[in-house]
């Protein structure tokens, strides 16, 4: 798969069985997957970084930033954030799978 050059709904989505939802509970599993998946990652970058980078984090979300400065943000103090997301998406998934095994 191509990750690199998708967006966070568009992996979920070709990583995920939906078919038995409606466009409407996809987009609402979806939308609730990736907050799921972005706060694991900014959690796991946070918990790695140093205690001014925490700080400067801690004043930035006070700001109630919009996605662009968050982006801008994430880009210039987590630069391997990108590899982090990928790695809780397969963690996610596995979760999935797991859960699915268990169901059968």
């Amino acid at each position: 798969m191509e990750e690199t050059n998708l967006t966070l709904d568009q992996i979920i989505e070709q990583s995920f069985d939906f078919s038995d939802y409606s466009d409407e509970e996809k987009k609402s599993v979806i939308a609730e997957t990736s907050g799921m998946i972005m706060e694991a990652s900014l959690l796991r970058v946070l918990g790695d970084a140093s205690e001014e980078v925490q700080e400067k984090f801690g004043t930035f979300i006070e700001t109630e930033p919009d996605e662009e400065a968050m982006t801008a943000f994430i880009g210039e103090h987590f630069p391997n954030f990108g590899e982090i997301v990928v790695d809780e998406i397969k963690v996610f998934k596995e979760m999935g799978d797991e859960e699915g095994a268990e169901e059968k």
